[in-house]
This record gives C-alpha cells, structure tokens and sequence, in this order.
C-alpha cells in the first residue's frame, strides 16, 4: 500500500474515532437527536459525494458506490453508534433496518476483502443478535451462510 494512500486511511480512521467519541459523549450527556446528527455528519466526511446517494439506495448499490471495503467497514461502525442510539429512543424497528443495514454492507465488504478486525466482528455480531439478520433478502442470506460456513 503507497505510503500516501495508508495516511490518508489513518487520518480516516482517526476522524471516525473522534467522531464515535463525540457521537457516545452526546448519548451519555441525552443528547439522542444531537447523537444522530453526529453520525449523519461522519457519515458524510467518510463518504464523501456519494454519501447523499448511499443514503437513499439498497446496500448493494450503496457498497458499489463506496467500493472500498475499508471505508464500508468504517460505515458500519457509524452504523452501529446510530442502532443503539435509536434503541435508546425506543425505536426498535428503525433500529433493526438499521442493523440490517449494517449486515448486509458488511457482507459486501466482506465479499470484496474477507480480513476483518475485532471491532468489524463485533458490530457484525451484535446486528446479528439484535435480529438484522432476519429481514434479510435471500441473496444476503446466501452471502451470510457463506460467510458461517467460513467462520466454522
């Protein structure tokens, strides 16, 4: 990897970590709707342009759009701040498109470069016992029995 590219993945991850540590300070100050906010202005500095259209689109569009696994990985974990943030409203179901969300950009990203941190295995956990799993579509099944079968 060019020297260039892995400062620029750094200063990345970096501003993802600043920003879940804002995003968790409002939570624990109440700030719910401040907390969403935080995570929806991440979202757009990670994503950049196609942030708006991510947004608006299926997952699998969505992760064609971002194309890097990486920064899919890093989408997730923003993600998964926003799921706990609206189960902290008392919006579960929102909270579960949002873990199917979360499921299924990770199975995209796992598609396309199957290393995975700690962190990335959690979150994809954690939507899975939180029920993300269970809206599924049958392509993203196929991908999630995949991806059992490798983890055995």
């Amino acid at each position: 990897m060019a020297l260039v590219q892995r400062d620029f993945i750094l200063r990345m991850i970096e501003a993802l970590a600043a920003a879940i540590a804002s995003i968790r300070k409002r939570k624990s100050e109440g700030d719910l709707v401040g907390a969403r906010q935080d995570v929806q202005h991440a979202t757009r500095e990670l994503l950049g342009p196609a942030a708006a259209m991510a947004a608006m689109v299926d997952s699998r569009t969505a992760a064609n759009l971002v194309s890097d696994p990486r920064r899919l990985r890093l989408w997730s974990q923003l993600l998964a701040e926003d799921s706990a943030t609206l189960l902290a409203m008392g919006k579960a179901r929102e909270s579960a498109a949002v873990d199917r969300r979360i499921l299924e950009l990770l199975l995209e990203a796992w598609q396309r470069e199957r290393e995975w941190d700690e962190r990335t295995r959690e979150i994809f956990a954690d939507a899975r016992t939180r029920g993300g799993a269970d809206q599924l579509d049958p392509a993203f099944r196929a991908a999630l029995r995949a991806w059992d079968e490798e983890h055995r």
